[in-house]
């Protein structure tokens, strides 16, 4: 979710919120840390925290939440970070707040969902969402088990829903061709995100915008295999299917500068 998100606001006159469901701050933080301030990175009133004051006080505006997210490409891509406090209960009554305002300020909005989250919170996203995207790998169980019991989230029926494969591998027997023959899906349903081992390193190094900045200068020449140019054309191709499934007509990044 991260590389797509950045990627569409590089890319796209557009702008972007992220967030996530979790009971505390954790990969969508730490992977965009280098591009945080201090106060930001210690969590000095914003994020979650600060709606929720803002929500207690009847006073949370569409303002507020633009106020009280963090830049992380200025004017593009902004994070609103996840609470740190640990109860379950903030996202359910927090994103609703969300979900009717933030639309004042931005084009996009990306939630990361878990499994593993609050089952009332995922219900309430995913009836709020215009788009499901589900993460999914290429191992044979873990497929298995999603499209036999949905892998345990409730997506419902009437949703659009796209498939992203992470951490891909070209070379694998279980493709992304197989997949979709094999699950029966729709190949303008599917995208990925190619392994590699840069991206995995400025994930872990916490420089993951300026990795994204380097990757996308690659140039790909005749028969020749460019790494960071083929990442970065599946990472685009991956936000493109999200922008033609919402019917966002978006001005390329080029275009729009040239206006």
């Amino acid at each position: 979710m991260a590389v797509v998100a950045a990627t569409i606001a590089l890319d796209h006159h557009i702008r972007v919120l992220m967030t996530h469901t979790h009971s505390k701050q954790g990969l969508l933080e730490y992977v965009f840390s280098q591009t945080r301030t201090a106060a930001q990175a210690a969590g000095t009133s914003a994020g979650m925290d600060a709606i929720e004051r803002l929500v207690q006080c009847g006073m949370l505006t569409p303002e507020g939440i633009r106020d009280h997210a963090e830049s992380i490409l200025k004017d593009r891509l902004e994070l609103l970070s996840g609470s740190l406090n640990t109860e379950k209960h903030t996202a359910k009554l927090l994103l609703p707040h969300i979900f009717k305002d933030y639309r004042r300020f931005y084009d996009l909005l990306f939630v990361d969902l878990s499994a593993e989250d609050d089952p009332e919170v995922v219900s309430l996203v995913m009836e709020q969402a215009d788009l499901v995207v589900v993460n999914l790998s290429q191992n044979q169980v873990s497929l298995n088990t999603y499209f036999e019991t949905n892998g345990g989230l409730p997506v419902p029926g009437h949703k659009q829903v796209l498939y992203c494969l992470g951490a891909y591998e070209r070379s694998a027997r279980m493709n992304k061709e197989r997949i979709i023959r094999q699950y029966g899906l729709k190949k303008s349903a599917v995208g990925i995100v190619p392994y590699h081992t840069g991206f995995m390193d400025a994930q872990n190094e916490r420089r993951t915008v300026p990795f994204l900045l380097k990757a996308r200068e690659a140039r790909t020449r005749f028969l020749e295999f460019s790494e960071d140019g083929s990442f970065t054309a599946a990472v685009r191709g991956m936000g493109q299917l999200i922008l033609q499934t919402l019917e966002i007509s978006a001005l390329p990044e080029l275009e729009a500068a040239n206006d």
